[in-house]
């Protein structure tokens, strides 16, 4: 009885697997060390104050970038639906988002 099941792929079938597996290995290893080397991570946690606001945080803790820019980062990191913030309330930052 002859078997017909083919265990191995024809020679230029394992060629291009083994040309598409490297490739794969390549890109993959070169997108991740990019991205971890140009993204440096400046997380903080922000406590709010009596008599705090937006504006008063923003150009405490970022202060030579433009105060509406932080703001607005401040607003989309937090998923805050207004601009007022009140004390004891957490925000979080993160300084490669102005970079």
């Amino acid at each position: 009885m002859k078997n017909n099941i083919a265990f191995w792929p024809k020679k230029s079938g394992l060629l291009s697997l083994l040309f598409l597996l490297v490739l794969f290995l390549i890109v993959t290893c070169i997108s991740d060390s990019d991205a971890n080397e140009k993204i440096d991570s400046g997380r903080i946690a922000i406590i709010v104050e009596n008599n705090d606001s937006l504006w008063s945080i923003a150009r405490r803790i970022a202060p030579g970038y433009d105060t509406n820019e932080v703001i607005w980062f401040l607003i989309h990191l937090n998923g805050l639906e207004s601009k007022v913030v009140r004390p004891g309330q957490s925000l979080i930052f993160d300084y490669a988002a102005i970079r």
